[in-house]
């Protein structure tokens, strides 16, 4: 009975493997923007400079700006700034749903006649989504796994 009882344990034991386990979510697609002027002072940190609760961002969705707002969230026009050692940085979360070829875009409007646009590689696997790669108005400004996503724009 023993044996019996031992066999079917490793073949339960053995029958479970760990390989497909997805233990987590991973959603790091935040993007830092150290605005400057021509003269390197930073936009957020000067009089008639830039305002968080001026900007709005948009998602393209199926083709067309849909502006951003999550009441329920703690940033619910996703965005935000952030103090710190070199300055004010905004961070914007961009858009994750994938326009073409595994890009989205996100617009960040400033007024109605100033906007840049931001497009992102996002790399979706499993529950995850990750930002690899960063291009500010079609210039590619950040790429890789390894670094936080600061990028310093001159306006």
């Amino acid at each position: 009975m023993k044996k019996i009882l031992l066999l079917i344990a490793l073949t339960i034991i053995a029958s479970c493997t760990t390989d497909e386990i997805d233990c987590c979510t991973i959603i790091d697609t935040g993007v830092s923007i150290k605005y400057l002027n021509e003269e390197g002072e930073n936009l957020f940190e000067m009089n008639g400079g830039l305002n968080v609760s001026d900007i709005n961002i948009y998602h393209k969705i199926n083709n067309e700006w849909v502006k951003y707002f999550e009441g329920n969230l703690d940033y619910p026009k996703g965005l935000r700034t952030v103090e710190r050692e070199d300055g004010t940085y905004l961070v914007i979360f961009p858009s994750t749903n994938i326009v073409e070829n595994g890009y989205s875009e996100t617009k960040i409007e400033f007024s109605n006649s100033d906007f840049d646009i931001l497009k992102t590689e996002v790399d979706k696997k499993k529950s995850n989504e990750i930002v690899t790669k960063v291009w500010y108005n079609d210039e590619l400004k950040w790429e890789g796994n390894q670094t936080e996503r600061l990028i310093e724009i001159v306006k």
